[in-house]
């Protein structure tokens, strides 16, 4: 019976280290989880982070690539304005100059045509003398009107010259940075006025 009872308390000490180990065992075990929860929670926060600023940067990636094709439709637009212009006003001033080239011989006409009547005819001299002046300020509207078409040409193609600068000012500014300010395009288009 003693042998029993030796052998019951050893059991039961056996036992006691045996749930002493597992109580320590079980604490350090809710500790990890705890710590594992934190850690978790930060994950989550963080990635709650990640996931807002990436829809932001997408969000702002579109919003520049739409400024970006609008601004290479407006760049387009205004090369094809800039051609038809360029073309109408060298038609124009080709115009003009036959115009200016066929008054000019008129001119010459009229002095040939001074020259061999003068002796008879003073009065029609006096109208021939009105006549050449009408016509001297005609070629002077024409020679304003063509020197006026010509600095509008140069001022349109002045203004051209900036479309391909203002998409390459966009484009440094994108390798540089990643993306375009609304501000920073604002002050490309200033340069363009």
């Amino acid at each position: 019976m003693k042998e029993n009872l030796s052998e019951t308390e050893q059991k039961v000490e056996n036992y006691n280290k045996t749930l002493t180990t597992s109580k320590k065992s079980f604490e350090r075990v809710k500790e990890e989880k705890l710590y594992a929860d934190a850690e978790i929670n930060k994950l989550r926060a963080g990635k709650a982070d990640l996931e807002k600023n990436l829809s932001e940067s997408k969000t702002r990636i579109s919003d520049l690539e739409n400024k970006v094709t609008e601004a290479t439709k407006k760049v387009e637009n205004f090369e094809k304005d800039k051609n038809e212009i360029t073309s109408r006003m060298e038609k124009e001033k080709e115009d003009l100059k036959n115009d200016l080239t066929q008054k000019e011989n008129e001119i010459e006409s009229l002095k040939k045509e001074l020259k061999t009547t003068l002796s008879n005819k003073n009065e029609q001299i006096e109208n021939l003398k009105e006549d050449r002046e009408s016509k001297a300020n005609e070629i002077n509207e024409l020679s304003m009107k063509v020197k006026s078409l010509e600095e509008s040409l140069e001022e349109t193609l002045a203004e051209a010259k900036g479309g391909p600068q203002l998409i390459e000012e966009i484009k440094n500014i994108m390798i540089r940075k990643g993306f375009l300010s609304d501000r920073e395009f604002d002050e490309l288009l200033l340069k363009l006025e």
